[in-house]
């Protein structure tokens, strides 16, 4: 039965990889504006953004100066803390934020109006693992594959999935302020990535059910089952945009700060990963890369953690500890760039204001 569970694991994430693997850029092409989940698809422009994106988005009076891009990552997402951090301990504040996966989630409960320390304390206690597995991976899989099997057997469809995904909802609506409910009633105008099953494109949610939308981001294929909506089949929108910053450039923000997970992939004894499951963390931090490489050009100041030795699932105090210490590290580091664009562009500012 092991077997069974980890194998399928495996050849899902494989599948994926074999879409994504032979365009790594793949979540370069012009994704589709939703409302709600509604899928509308949407005309290039040269830069690559149509002007009808560009309107979907919920910005402040179009005054973006700052736009923060989370990368999604499992467990290694706990990194956005530190550098959420960083950002409130220096008044650092965006004006927009997009986020995937992990970095939606995140991304999603800074914007509703929680500070770094608050999401700190969250992981740290263990209400994210709770989240995402609410019962342990193992036991979930023992229970849940010969169930499947028997009503495929019996020419039944079951829902494909190991975890409904209804955890990760009930968290946000657990921890998000009371009134915050839906995206539109965020402090930060925030849009959230998620691909289609349907037609396989990226979506940007920007309204809508908070918690239903950051579902649909993390909904990890195999593990957690699509979000359904209109129509569409939404699950991680790390398959297409792990790092969206091209959301970010739809804004209209002169400095797009985006925070990459996967930077640095080192050479690793086979002995990591010798099972299912390791092989399935080792492919997906592979491709994760690529697609996350293809995204940084559309970033003024890229932050770069180094979490390399952490596994997608892993969710120990002590690596969530290092995480968040290496998200602040490295948030520092790239401080003095970032200050620097933000004082040119506040200078380009003042300038056309007295013209």
């Amino acid at each position: 039965m092991r077997l069974i569970k980890s194998t399928a694991i495996a050849a899902g994430i494989c599948l994926s990889i074999n879409v994504t693997i032979f365009n790594p850029c793949a979540a370069a092409e012009v994704p589709e504006a939703v409302s709600a989940g509604a899928a509308v698809p949407q005309p290039a422009s040269p830069e690559g953004v149509s002007d009808v994106q560009k309107e979907k988005l919920r910005t402040p009076d179009g005054k973006v100066r700052l736009a923060l891009t989370l990368a999604g990552g499992g467990a290694r997402g706990v990194a956005h803390i530190g550098v959420l951090k960083v950002l409130d301990d220096e008044g650092i504040r965006p004006e927009f934020i997009t986020g995937s996966s992990m970095g939606a989630l995140i991304g999603s409960l800074y914007a509703a109006g929680l500070s770094g320390r608050d999401i700190e304390r969250l992981a740290l206690r263990g209400d994210l693992q709770k989240a995402f597995f609410p019962i342990p991976l193992r036991l979930k899989s023992v229970l849940y594959f010969p169930q499947y099997c028997l009503l495929r057997l019996a020419a039944m469809h079951p829902a494909i999935g190991i975890y409904s995904g209804k955890s990760l909802s009930r968290f946000m609506e657990k921890h998000l302020p009371p009134n915050v409910r839906n995206i539109e009633d965020t402090k930060i105008p925030i849009a959230v990535t998620a691909t289609n099953l349907v037609d396989t494109r990226s979506v940007w949610l920007t309204k809508g059910n908070l918690g239903e939308a950051v579902r649909a981001s993390c909904a990890v294929p195999l593990l957690y089952r699509p979000v359904e909506k209109n129509g569409g089949q939404l699950v991680d929108g790390g398959i297409r945009e792990n790092l969206p910053t091209q959301v970010a450039q739809a804004a209209g923000a002169p400095v797009v700060l985006a925070v990459k997970l996967h930077s640095y992939l080192q050479k690793v004894p086979r002995k990591e990963f010798d099972t299912n499951f390791d092989l399935a963390d080792r492919l997906t931090s592979i491709f994760m890369a690529d697609i996350e490489s293809c995204a940084v050009s559309g970033a003024d100041v890229v932050i770069e953690p180094q979490i390399e030795y952490m596994s997608l699932r892993s969710f120990r105090n002590a690596d969530l500890i290092k995480a968040i210490a290496a998200g602040e590290t490295a948030a520092r580091q790239s401080l003095p760039q970032l200050k620097k664009l933000l004082r040119a562009e506040a200078t380009a500012s003042r300038s056309v204001t007295r013209q």
